[in-house]
């Protein structure tokens, strides 16, 4: 546990750094002139998916642990996942691209604002809340997510031939800690996992299948180009569960079972894409 604890900053700061390396200032004003998308991008992760997740947590459950869980879930920025299966779904990569690395620069602000502010409010009943500070979250923040982010777009603008050649190698051992992160939590909070693995089960369901429909139709009122539905929905819908787990640990600790609902999303949200996925395939080619 102990381990994990010191270990998993130091990942999270690497993988943020690889995502900043993934992109530079050119793919920044590219996507910045598409304003429009990236608008509709950014108020699908920072504005609609928390709005679904804090109805879910006032509406569909009383157990104060998993209102805490699926607040910490909602909270996040995509996962550094999201732009491989964006590659694999033919998405806009650099817009994939843009939207991690902007939402994951913004969480400095957005995550301790949702945690210390906003949910305290809405939420009452979850005391545990209310004793988080905004400032030493949102400091704790900006050292492991803001500035790697920033840092590794500046090393890409400026060595981007050398970025270039060792691509793979950021891409492949960022996901590896991507994993190992994950696998960390379920063995950590095991005991939860077990618990409420089939207990929650319907409700982590229900949550990733609303994001999706509220997604889709969102993208679909603004009458993006295909690519650039894709690119949103899977952005919005892929959460970041390693970062989830992490700022669950620096905010509430290991084994208080907050984390559970993280790593169990972490696992629903691949299987609720892949059916949205094959649905959308089968519906087309009838």
């Amino acid at each position: 546990m102990i381990i994990i604890s010191k270990f998993a900053p130091i990942a999270l700061f690497y993988i943020m750094l690889c995502i900043g390396m993934s992109t530079n200032i050119k793919n920044f004003v590219k996507v910045f002139k598409d304003y429009k998308t990236l608008l509709v991008g950014l108020t699908s992760q920072i504005v609609i998916l928390p709005f679904i997740g804090i109805l879910f947590a006032i509406f569909l459950t009383n157990d104060p642990v998993l209102k805490v869980g699926i607040i910490l879930i909602i909270c996040m920025p995509s996962a550094v996942t999201s732009n491989y299966v964006t590659k694999l779904a033919n998405g806009n990569i650099t817009l994939s691209v843009s939207l991690t690395a902007i939402t994951a620069s913004l969480s400095f602000i957005t995550i301790p604002f949702m945690f210390t502010v906003i949910s305290p409010i809405l939420i009452n009943e979850t005391i545990v809340l209310q004793n988080l500070d905004f400032k030493k979250m949102s400091l704790s923040l900006l050292f492991i997510t803001t500035i790697p982010v920033l840092i590794g777009i500046f090393i890409n603008t400026k060595f981007n031939i050398f970025i270039k050649k060792i691509s793979k190698f950021l891409s492949y051992s960022s996901l590896f800690l991507f994993l190992l992160i994950i696998i960390g939590a379920w063995i950590v909070e095991w005991v939860y996992v077990i618990e409420l693995y089939k207990t929650i089960g319907v409700l982590v369901a229900l949550l990733s299948a609303v994001v999706l429909i509220m997604v889709n139709i969102l993208v679909n009122i603004f009458k993006l180009n295909l690519e650039n539905k894709r690119t949103i929905i899977i952005e919005t819908f892929i959460q970041n569960g390693a970062m989830a787990i992490i700022v669950g640990e620096l905010a509430l600790g290991f084994g208080s079972g907050y984390m559970t609902i993280a790593a169990i999303y972490a696992l629903f949200q691949y299987k609720i894409l892949c059916a949205w996925w094959f649905t959308k395939k089968f519906v087309s080619s009838i």
